[in-house]
């Protein structure tokens, strides 16, 4: 015969269950979209020289490896910055850490408006880097403070899709900008997008620094029953996950953390190629002037985004994330290699195939940020993701003065494209080969 207790305890474990999602619902809708619009700023602040390329050049008389070079020195100081960063969060908190960066970052970017020559455009590149390399990482691990595997699967895809979709703002504002605003008040008009666009990134790093709470326990818009449910499934999980290295130093002499800092690379070198130069693949294929260019740049990065999305969302339904990063990289690569032989000829075989390889390249960054914490925590995570995070991001340093130095040299870019799909390739097999993900069925 069963006890009164033994018949209520189903339906206090429905209860809970629907108080823990309500929980969940609420602190995605807090946390996720601010985040979100953060990340998107954080990309058009330290992506919109691409646009600007195409006046500032001229107008400045840069070669196209002084800007390859001013480009890529952005990650120099993302790569120097970023496990100081990154721990300085872990100890003051991702309320004040992100509020402060943010308003540093977009000072910086405000001070892009008055460069005048290489030696400015090198020092505020890397200057921003500096201010940004804490973001990230500490986002990665911001995440796992707040939701479990499944749901950090799809909100970091969310997240992540800001860099795709800061493309869009780019390339709509920056076109206007560049279209209706070059001359005015005697400014050129690469100079007012620098202005207009970092504007924002001050407003929100002061808004930032109210609204999120650094962890679920210190959450004023969570009852106690919601935080004291969020913080036990999170212990649940992370009991299930024995054999993780917690040890914060220790972490990085083991193999693993320098297959994922390979594996990382190699998927960062397609997507600095694809973010610093698509505009000008865009101007080469054929699509006219600054509207043109940015209305085929705004659609390319919402399909890409979306398609980002939906096959992170798949991959966390299936618990298969290892396999579906090595799946988004796949694509990319071939998408990479069939854009070098048709980009000069074919307009929508260009648009199609620079969708895919964004959204490849796109999920493929998803998904891998899904991997460390799977195999680090507690302060071993902290140190590891920010280590991972920087050492990758040389490829943000090297692929995009490759790029220029390799077309100041021939006169196309065939063989830059070409490569990054090689070093693309690497991160397929280093994934299918070398990376078991312990919690995951493959």
């Amino acid at each position: 015969m069963n006890s009164p207790i033994d018949t209520i305890r189903p339906t206090l474990n429905r209860d809970a269950d629907a108080t823990l999602k309500r929980a969940y619902a609420r602190a995605e809708w807090r946390i996720v979209p601010l985040l979100f619009a953060l990340w998107l700023l954080a990309w058009v602040d330290r992506a919109n020289v691409s646009f600007a390329k195409l006046q500032m050049l001229s107008d400045l008389r840069f070669s196209e490896a002084v800007y390859g070079f001013g480009a890529g020195l952005f990650f120099l100081g993302y790569v120097i910055f970023g496990v100081p960063s990154t721990l300085f969060q872990q100890r003051v908190g991702a309320r004040k850490t992100i509020a402060a960066i943010t308003v540093g970052w977009g000072a910086t970017s405000i001070a892009m408006t008055f460069i005048r020559g290489p030696m400015a455009f090198y020092a505020l590149r890397f200057l921003l880097g500096v201010f940004e390399a804490g973001f990230y990482p500490g986002v990665i691990l911001y995440f796992t403070y707040w939701f479990p595997a499944k749901r950090r699967t799809r909100n970091f895809s969310i997240f992540h899709s800001a860099a795709i979709c800061s493309t869009v703002v780019v390339g709509l504002t920056g076109s206007a900008v560049l279209e209706h605003m070059s001359g005015y008040l005697g400014v050129a008009g690469w100079r007012w997008m620098f202005l207009l666009q970092a504007a924002p990134t001050l407003l929100l790093g002061c808004v930032a620094v109210f609204v999120l709470p650094d962890r679920p326990a210190r959450a004023r818009w969570l009852s106690d029953e919601q935080k004291c449910l969020i913080e036990s499934d999170l212990a649940r999980e992370n009991s299930k996950m024995a054999g993780r290295e917690d040890r914060p130093w220790a972490s990085l002499r083991t193999p693993t953390i320098w297959n994922l800092i390979l594996i990382y690379f190699c998927i960062l070198s397609a997507n600095a190629a694809l973010s610093f130069y698509i505009p000008t693949i865009l101007k080469e294929a054929g699509f006219g002037g600054y509207s043109a260019i940015g209305n085929a740049l705004a659609a390319i990065c919402v399909l890409g985004a979306l398609l980002n999305v939906a096959f992170s969302s798949h991959a966390a339904r299936r618990d298969e994330i290892r396999y579906h990063c090595a799946v988004a990289s796949v694509v990319s690569v071939v998408s990479l290699v069939a854009l070098v032989f048709v980009w000069h000829e074919n307009r929508v075989a260009t648009f199609v195939l620079l969708v895919t390889a964004l959204a490849g390249t796109g999920a493929g960054i998803s998904l891998f940020w899904q991997i460390p914490g799977r195999m680090l925590s507690g302060s071993a995570a902290a140190v590891g993701i920010s280590f991972i995070s920087s050492a990758a991001n040389l490829a943000g340093f090297f692929t995009p003065w490759l790029t220029g130095l390799v077309r100041t040299l021939t006169g196309h870019y065939t063989s830059s494209f070409l490569t990054v799909a090689c070093i693309q390739a690497i991160a397929a097999i280093a994934l299918f080969a070398w990376t078991p993900v312990p919690g995951s069925e493959r």
